[in-house]
């Protein structure tokens, strides 16, 4: 409860701030440079998003929208301490026996527990970007399907991979700094080279011919489009 009223006080903090995972995007987004390995740099953490409702009086519905985002934090493996409200309490809805329905938004970050050494990297799209993610995908991303398999943690031979965006177009890279764009989180581990010993797909950065607009693929040939580097190999 201690956390609840802490959360609650710090929505007042935060107000109506708008939490926008993705950035509609206005124009082409710009092509950018293949990724190089993030040499000497500190990696870069985990953030995802969550959001929640709840219904009833007021308080009580602020109480259940809070415990909800952070009960889908908590099956991606964060905990409390590492999460807080980044738009809301927010009343969406009037209720017909007065109560009100309230949301919040929360944003966790750091090294969420993890209980298996790998996950699959999915491809996700909508009509103005391609996402590439083993996390949640955004609201009206239709699943595209797998591109190879990320490790959870560090392992012999393998370099962080991040999400990242330009003016609203997802895309993944090797460095930490993001090519000087925005960071969204990290995916995971991939190989830097193919792993002997294992099955391994190349990753691969492409961009749309009609567009440029940025998305993986493990095909080499980048299904057709254009071939913008190699990011690195997952698994199989």
């Amino acid at each position: 409860m201690r956390l609840l009223r802490r959360a609650i006080g710090s929505a007042a903090v935060a107000g109506a701030l708008a939490l926008a995972l993705v950035t509609p995007a206005n124009a082409a987004p710009a092509p950018v440079t293949p990724a190089q390995p993030a040499a000497a740099a500190a990696v870069g953490p985990v953030q995802l998003y969550f959001g929640g409702l709840g219904s009833g009086p007021y308080n009580i519905a602020v109480e259940a929208a809070v415990r909800t985002a952070l009960d889908q934090a908590a099956n991606r493996g964060f905990a409390p301490a590492q999460c807080r409200i980044t738009a809301g309490p927010t009343v969406v809805n009037q209720l017909p026996n007065g109560y009100v329905q309230v949301a919040v938004d929360i944003l966790c970050t750091g090294e969420p527990t993890v209980t298996s050494p790998t996950f699959v990297l999915y491809r996700y799209h909508k009509s103005s970007d391609t996402i590439s993610t083993p996390w949640n995908a955004p609201a009206g991303y239709q699943l595209q399907g797998p591109l190879g398999t990320l490790h959870t943690s560090a392992a012999p031979g393998t370099q962080p991979l991040y999400l990242c965006v330009v003016r609203g177009d997802h895309f993944a890279t090797t460095d930490v700094n993001c090519e000087g764009q925005t960071y969204v989180t990290r995916l995971g581990w991939l190989y830097a080279s193919p792993p002997a010993g294992v099955g391994s797909l190349p990753l691969l950065r492409c961009l749309r011919k009609e567009n440029r607009q940025i998305f993986e693929s493990h095909k080499v040939d980048c299904e057709g489009q254009i071939i913008g580097g190699t990011l690195g190999y997952v698994l199989a």
